[in-house]
Formats: structure tokens, C-alpha cells, sequence
């Protein structure tokens, strides 16, 4: 009989054992513990083979070159934004000065050419406006001088008539074709500056086309500026992939490279996760999937700390079981049909503890059913 047994009064009768009683005893606890067992079967989701999962972030290359520092190692924590690995990006700064430089000199030609075609415009404009003030001056000097020739030719005509009836004098006749001889010379000059001052007007208006010409030159220089920036921005971007960080606060799980190393694009150099963010996944059996809901409890046992409970809930449950994604799938189309019981892919949210959960380790999982 178990030793306990002899702490029992009850079963004692005459000083000695009642095995009568003990064996209902025995009966009886045995009965409770079966009935127990049940009720947490029943109420209960079992999952042994579940395992600790999170975001294992690879981080690589994106350039090629020697890599001059290497401050990531393994178990560091670092900090988003945290260098990880500097390749060596002297060339790219050289690049990237050279290029600043041609885009310094052409923002100061752009300067330069609107200076001057505020100047061009300017004097253009001044010459416009003096031309156009002569033009006007000879215009009204030719009016007055072919309205003083009409004048004198009609004097002279009066006088031609005149002189044929003998009223005026030869010499008054003499005076009235000088008058309109000298009318006709000043008109002709009158008429010759006009034509002149409208000659020089249309020449200034003909080299107002410079000044559209220093315009098109700018829009050219601008484009030629956008490309240059652009060219700096790509430059830019190259030397930052030199400098490769931490995208997360996290943990670095493994490196793969060291300092002096020569990597091209595409090499992983570091493996990190995020510690805060942990998951379970467990594969529940289909038979078992009618009791299971969203926002339900678990507890977790942790293989590596068996004293310690931890608390989950069910935050996803997947749409197809495991075999679907199998790389291999087996239809059974030959009829030899063995039915196996699948299992659906099941992930609980788990809250760190003092960093003592990581990634691959093995849980054992409880999900209470009858309450959310």
C-alpha cells in the first residue's frame, strides 16, 4: 500500500489495515484523477511540437566593395538606424564631389546668363523706346514737310497762272519755284530720315529675338541642373547603401562577413531580429479546430524554463492546412488512400519576459477553450 496510506486513520480498524477500505480508496482517487484528466481533455487544446517563432530580417549587400568596419557581432543589440557594416565608399565621395562641384558651376551660369539677359532686355528696351521716338519725330516732320510741298505747289501753280496773264512779275514766279524746289529737297530729306528711323526700329525689334534666345538658353541649363541633381541623388543613395544599418531595434542573431572582406551585391552580411516580436506557432490537428476561436487564452510551457508558465492568445488561425504547402503533394491518384489527420497552422501572441523567449524554441501549449 502507498505510504500515505498510514496517515489515514479511517482505514485503520482493530490496528490494522482495512484493505477493504483502502481499496476504495484507491478506487475513488484513481476515479477522481480519470474524471479530472477528461474534464481538461475536454475543455483543453493540447500542442507538444509547437515552437518559438519571429522575423529573422537578413540583412545584405546592396553595393559592391571592401568592407572597412564591421561593429555588428553576434548577441549585440542594437538600435534602428545603428551602423552594422561601412564598405568602403571613398570613390562614391569623390563622385559625389565632383558632381556637387558641376552643380555649383552651372547654378552660377544660370546666375550669370539671367543677369545678362536682364541686362540685353534692358538696353533693348531703352533703344526701343528711342527708335520708337525718332520714328515718331519723323513722321511728324514728314507730315509737315509734304503738307508744306502742297502748299508750294499749289503757290506755284497760282503763279504759273498768274505770270501767263502777265499779273505777277518773272521774278515773283522765280521766288514761287524756289520755294517749291527747296519744298520738294526737304521732303525727300524729311522722308529719307523716316525711312531710316523705321529701318532702325525694325532692327531693334529684330534683336528682341536674343533675349527669347537667352531665355531658351536658361530652360536648357535647368534641365541640364535637373540632371546633374538627379545624378547627385543616385551618387547620394550609393553612399549610403555603403553605410549599411540596423532597420529595427533588435538583436543580431549571426554575421557572416568580417572587416577587410570584399562583398558584392546581394551577400548577406548580418542576421537580426526583433526580440518584442515573438510569436507562437502551433499546428493544431483539423479534429480539434470545431473548439478553437479567435482571442482565446493559452498557457505556455517553455522547454528551456519547465517552472515558468507564460501567457498567449490565439491571434490567427491559417485558412489551409500544412500539407497544402508541401512541396510535394501527394493527391493519391493511384486510390491507395491512407487518411492521416491534417493539421492547421495556429499563431498565438506572446509577450516578452526578460528577454528569456527567443526564436526555435520548443513550447508546449494549453489553449482553454471554454472561455475567451
Amino acid at each position: 500500500m502507498p505510504a500515505f496510506m498510514s496517515h489515514l486513520p479511517f482505514l485503520y480498524q482493530n490496528g490494522e489495515l482495512n484493505r477493504s477500505r483502502a481499496k476504495w480508496l484507491l478506487v475513488l482517487l484513481a476515479t477522481l484523477g480519470l474524471g479530472y484528466w477528461v474534464y481538461e481533455r475536454t475543455g483543453h487544446i493540447y500542442i507538444d511540437d509547437a515552437r518559438i517563432a519571429s522575423n529573422v530580417v537578413i540583412i545584405s549587400a546592396n553595393t559592391s566593395g571592401w568592407i572597412t568596419d564591421f561593429p555588428a557581432s553576434s548577441g549585440a543589440r542594437v538600435k534602428a538606424g545603428q551602423l552594422l557594416v561601412q564598405i568602403d565608399d571613398r570613390a562614391a565621395e569623390l563622385e559625389l564631389a565632383e558632381i556637387n562641384q558641376q552643380i555649383a558651376t552651372q547654378e552660377a551660369e544660370i546666375k550669370r546668363t539671367r543677369r545678362q539677359r536682364g541686362m540685353v532686355s534692358q538696353e533693348q528696351s531703352s533703344e526701343l523706346s528711342t527708335q520708337q521716338a525718332r520714328l515718331e519725330s519723323a513722321q511728324a516732320a514728314s507730315s509737315k514737310a509734304k503738307s508744306e510741298l502742297v502748299l508750294a505747289e499749289s503757290n506755284f501753280q497760282r503763279s504759273s497762272t498768274l505770270r501767263d496773264k502777265e499779273l505777277i512779275s518773272k521774278r515773283r514766279w522765280e521766288e514761287e519755284e524756289l520755294h517749291l524746289k527747296q519744298a520738294q529737297q526737304s521732303f525727300k530729306q524729311v522722308q529719307s530720315a523716316f525711312t531710316q528711323s523705321s529701318a532702325k526700329l525694325r532692327k531693334v525689334e529684330a534683336q528682341q529675338i536674343s533675349v527669347d534666345l537667352l531665355d531658351q538658353r536658361v530652360v536648357i541649363m535647368q534641365h541640364q541642373l535637373k540632371r546633374l541633381t538627379i545624378q547627385r541623388q543616385q551618387l547620394a543613395l550609393d553612399v549610403a547603401d555603403r553605410q549599411v544599418r540596423s532597420p529595427i531595434d533588435a538583436v543580431v542573431d549571426k554575421t557572416f562577413s568580417h572587416s577587410g572582406e570584399y562583398v558584392s551585391p546581394g551577400r548577406r552580411m548580418v542576421m537580426l531580429h526583433n526580440p518584442e516580436d515573438i510569436w507562437i506557432n502551433a499546428n493544431v490537428k483539423e479534429t480539434e479546430m470545431r473548439h478553437l476561436r479567435l482571442g482565446m487564452k493559452a498557457k505556455v510551457s517553455v522547454d528551456a524554463y519547465p517552472d515558468h508558465l507564460f501567457d498567449a492568445k490565439v491571434v490567427s488561425i491559417a485558412n489551409a492546412t500544412s500539407s497544402e504547402f508541401a512541396l510535394l503533394p501527394n493527391p493519391n491518384p493511384s486510390g491507395n488512400f491512407t487518411k492521416v489527420t491534417q493539421r492547421l497552422r495556429v499563431k498565438l501572441a506572446l509577450q516578452q519576459q526578460q528577454d528569456l523567449l527567443k526564436p526555435g524554441m520548443m513550447v508546449e501549449v494549453t489553449i482553454n477553450t471554454r472561455e475567451l
